[in-house]
């Protein structure tokens, strides 16, 4: 049986690294020798892949993660302080969009890089739907629609509202998915505690790339609310037995350009 880490003490420089960076701890290193491997890998490794990532002369072997298929990191693409600030600043969530489809083929290439955000326990259950039919958006903005109608009647608290969503979207402008090429939405288990944060990170980093692709998105609390409380939005939206929905973005191309930051509150901080 093929062990699930191996050391190469052939090449091993026995610096200690990959016993140090190790979350479970299951690589044990002592002064003046090679790293040992718990007896409990199997179980307790979280296939994480820091080991890997952190030798300095590649001589752990993962062999649920070969380093064939571990990019070395190019630092010629390190981005500044500065350029990164300017980056994360200049986001803005955009609800008018250009008449032009985005493909299969560029949401995915994002999603590519999305699923490297975090999860708990590196479980990587997130996963996704896409929605970049306009027919189907159209369905789901009608019954959008018709929730907003739902909701007056049986929610007096959150009718006055409702009732000035449901007066623009009658007058044709879609506030339910401001007529967005695509909708990415992303699910998991139910019985994940994590899923939610899961699902907003993974969200989050698509966002993100999304910007970095020339693409905008916004966050589509409509959709989401509608979901959750409307049975035949989430019988529209037919996930798998067993899952839920825990995050929606709205995903096109921008009708305007931006020229300026606006500020922002100050940062409240404590520290203890």
């Amino acid at each position: 049986m093929v062990a699930l880490l191996e050391v190469n003490t052939q090449t091993c420089n026995q610096c200690g690294r990959c016993s140090a960076i190790c979350p479970r701890k299951i690589i044990h290193f002592q002064e003046n020798g090679y790293p040992r491997v718990s007896p409990q890998t199997d179980a307790l490794c979280l296939r994480c892949g820091h080991c890997v990532a952190v030798c300095p002369s590649d001589s752990l072997t993962h062999n649920e993660i070969p380093s064939e298929q571990c990019l070395q990191i190019d630092r010629s693409l390190d981005i500044t302080f500065g350029q990164c600030a300017q980056f994360f600043k200049s986001r803005r969530s955009v609800r008018y969009f250009k008449d032009k489809k985005v493909s299969a083929k560029e949401i995915e290439r994002i999603i590519d890089i999305a699923r490297y955000a975090p999860t708990g326990r590196n479980n990587q259950e997130v996963q996704w739907l896409i929605i970049n039919d306009s027919a189907r958006i159209k369905e789901l903005s009608a019954i959008g629609e018709d929730w907003f109608r739902w909701a007056i009647k049986t929610d007096p608290a959150s009718a006055p509202i409702m009732r000035e969503k449901l007066k623009r979207q009658e007058s044709g402008d879609d506030l339910f998915l401001c007529n967005a090429p695509a909708v990415v939405l992303a699910f998991s288990e139910k019985n994940n505690p994590l899923a939610v944060i899961e699902c907003c990170v993974a969200l989050a980093y698509f966002d993100m790339i999304a910007h970095s692709a020339g693409l905008g998105c916004c966050w589509a609390g409509n959709l989401m609310s509608a979901a959750s409380a409307f049975p035949r939005m989430g019988e529209t939206l037919a996930l798998p037995e067993g899952y839920a929905l825990y995050g929606s973005l709205m995903v096109g191309y921008p009708k305007y350009k931006y020229r300026r930051i606006p500020a922002r509150k100050a940062a409240r901080i404590t520290y203890q």
